[in-house]
């Protein structure tokens, strides 16, 4: 017979082999760490106890958390804007896709596709005051190619003008060149012609960026005419590829000026740091109006 003794730590040992078999296949919740603030919150916690904040997995402050995981830190609005520039790139390929049919192919959005989703158009733009004709543009290509050239020099040359400038100022900068950028091509073309892509801001990007080299010595001169070689080298290229040299021009003299007018230094009083995040939130107000713009003007759909 077992001792009283060796019977208590037989049924301990085998109270430990369950208690480690259910651990192993029904592991015990563990505390989180709250989106916002970084601290522990409870497993079964539903709001952080310490900032108030909303654990659920489809929350606002979850998706930042991921997308914070996701977009480089150093360079957000760059990456942002590659996103923008993809996402629209698909939806006008699926509704081109959708609109052909069968007879679709591989083929890149159509023209007529592009007019709905605010392609430039001068005729709509100076008679019928389609002004975020000026705006959409900047967010959409005419093809594979053409989008896939212009993320690549907006990869290469925006994290430079946003690390000099700060997100705020760089998303205003953008925006603004772009809407020289086709306000330049709508001059030159008048009524006629249809125009899309990010190269006129892309340009716009490259004339602050030689603007802010200009203004100093040393080994920015050598990169400054890196700059301008890689700007005519394009420029060039358009005149045998038709591209729309006036929004080129267009932005990349709009950019040459702020790049003399806007100041890269960080804003250190409270005027200044209000004034750049007007400049942020005032781009990012033009870009939702565009949008809202084009959902307000798409024709109806068919048997409605």
């Amino acid at each position: 017979m077992l001792s009283p003794r060796l019977r208590w730590k037989l049924a301990r040992a085998r109270e430990r082999l369950f208690d480690a078999v259910e651990a192993f296949f029904r592991p015990q919740p563990r505390p989180r760490v709250c989106f916002a603030c970084g601290r522990l919150v409870g497993a079964a916690e539903k709001v952080c106890s310490h900032c108030g904040t909303s654990q659920a997995a489809l929350s606002v402050s979850a998706f930042k958390r991921v997308a914070l995981a996701v977009i480089p830190a150093e360079n957000p609005l760059t990456y942002a804007l590659l996103f923008v520039n993809l996402l629209f790139f698909v939806v006008a390929w699926l509704i081109s896709q959708k609109a052909a049919g069968a007879a679709a192919g591989l083929a890149g959005p159509n023209s007529q596709v592009l007019l709905l989703l605010g392609a430039k158009h001068g005729a709509s733009i100076l008679f019928l005051g389609e002004y975020w004709r000026l705006v959409m543009p900047i967010f959409l290509h005419a093809g594979v190619i053409h989008f896939a050239f212009n993320s690549f020099v907006l990869w290469q040359v925006g994290p430079q003008v946003e690390e000099l400038f700060g997100s705020s100022r760089f998303l205003f900068l953008y925006i603004v060149t772009g809407i020289a950028s086709f306000l330049a091509s709508t001059w030159w073309y008048g009524p006629g012609g249809l125009s899309v892509g990010s190269s006129g801001a892309i340009f716009g990007l490259i004339g602050i960026l030689i603007s802010y080299v200009s203004q100093r010595s040393g080994f920015v001169s050598e990169y400054r005419s890196s700059l301008i070689r890689w700007a005519v080298f394009v420029l060039v290229i358009g005149l045998f590829l038709g591209a729309d040299n006036a929004a080129h021009v267009g932005g990349l003299l709009c950019g040459l000026a702020l790049g003399r007018l806007v100041s890269a230094r960080r804003p250190t009083t409270p005027a200044a740091r209000l004034g750049v995040a007007l400049m942020g939130w005032g781009a990012a107000a033009v870009i939702a109006w565009s949008i809202i713009m084009v959902l307000l003007h798409l024709p109806p759909a068919s048997g409605s």
